[in-house]
């Protein structure tokens, strides 16, 4: 999978005009860089430099400690090791390849592009400086925003398999929850679930599962509360597992029957018809060339024309080696999101969320499904939720 992404990533250098792509890192497992799990697989402890070619070559000038390390994981076609002065090691390779444009690691708008330090910055331009060809240093944001957004085939299959054990977890949660347990409860079931499947929470544990049970949950990125489930209670699951270095990211809406009932109320159902065809549409609507912008207002406006208010969250985010990963999103122009971020054009590969959500007297309604981008249109990678989850 290395080899890969780092074939990939030199196709991405010629569509963009970029000489070379450095990775410039050291001590990585104290301060590491968000994008080396997808090309090294190993830790460097001295100066590190992992360069991509145009032409698809990959270098790396490693330290005489990390050198034979990385030669044996056959990953790149050429390591150079330095013994003493890392500065005139690269200042060479930039002059022997004719470097004129090199991108590096940062960004102001994106986070996973935005990996090398302010004090490795510095010596990168000493080091630039100091050549013959003084290359134009450039954001690698829109090599990295690809490399992440774009999914291999391995990738995508990983992905499946994290969306898979989800949604088993989600479905044997169906047998514990009941009226009278609370929101810690039913986290440290998912909890022990995922010891079970041998995977771990695909965001903070403390905060994965999210749960939202009731009308006095409050809706987001919590840690689970006291509060205990009733007849009449709607419930939300925010939930995902990290399986074999890839995320899944889910909600699930459940119900607790009340007395004489035997489905949710016409609030909460309702509630959770527009959410399942905001989705629909915005799934149907989405294909290469969209923007960020244009596959939110394609859900966001259909809710909005049920009667309900808008939610204050995008409708979605890519999802890869991390739940939140990067780059291109689905939302509105505010000013919480990047220009850049949500008038990309979406690209065949990239794997998003769709997760709208409505409040009601009962409590919190959200779904949020998977899809992937084909060539024509898009797949769900989950298995969107066509009904409430009764209890």
């Amino acid at each position: 999978m290395y080899k890969e992404k780092l074939h990939q990533a030199g196709k991405i250098l010629n569509e963009q005009g970029i000489d070379v792509w450095l990775t410039l890192v050291r001590e990585t497992a104290m301060n590491s860089d968000p994008i080396l799990p997808f090309i090294s697989m190993v830790d460097f402890t001295a100066l590190t430099g992992i360069m991509v070619m145009s032409s698809g070559k990959t270098i790396v000038l490693a330290g005489n400690n990390d050198a034979e390390g990385i030669r044996q994981t056959e990953v790149y076609d050429e390591v150079i090791t330095y013994n003493g002065n890392f500065k005139d090691g690269l200042s060479e390779l930039l002059d022997q390849y004719e470097v004129r444009r090199l991108a590096a690691n940062y960004s102001i708008e994106d986070v996973a592009s935005d990996g090398l330090s302010h004090g490795l910055f510095i010596l990168l331009q000493e080091i630039v400086n100091s050549t013959s060809s003084k290359p134009e240093i450039v954001s690698a944001a829109p090599i990295i925003s690809k490399l992440r957004g774009l999914k291999t085939t391995a990738e995508k299959n990983l992905i499946i398999e994290a969306i898979s054990t989800a949604e088993h977890i989600f479905q044997d949660a169906r047998h514990f929850i009941k009226e009278g347990i609370t929101e810690q409860e039913i986290h440290q079931f998912f909890t022990d679930r995922m010891k079970y499947y041998g995977v771990q929470p695909s965001w903070q544990a403390s905060q994965c599962p999210g749960v939202m049970l009731g009308p006095k949950s409050v809706p987001g990125h919590n840690a689970p509360t006291k509060i205990t489930a009733c007849k009449g209670d709607s419930m939300d699951i925010d939930f995902g597992v990290l399986q074999d270095g890839y995320c899944s990211d889910l909600q699930r809406t459940y119900y607790i029957l009340d007395d004489n009932e035997d489905r949710a109320s016409d609030e909460v159902q309702r509630a959770f018809d527009t959410l399942k065809e905001a989705i629909r549409r915005a799934a149907q609507f989405m294909k290469p060339g969209v923007t960020g912008e244009q596959a939110d207002a394609a859900a966001r406006d259909y809710v909005i024309s049920q009667g309900y208010p808008s939610w204050n969250y995008a409708l979605g985010h890519q999802v890869g080696r991390m739940a939140h990963d990067g780059g291109m999103i689905l939302a509105p122009k505010w000013n919480r999101y990047s220009s850049r971020q949500v008038e990309q054009p979406m690209e065949a590969g990239m794997v998003f969320t769709l997760e709208p959500g409505i409040a009601t007297s009962r409590g919190y309604v959200g779904i949020e499904e998977m899809v992937y981008v084909t060539e024509t249109g898009t797949e769900f990678l989950s298995s969107p939720q066509q009904e409430i989850y009764l209890l």
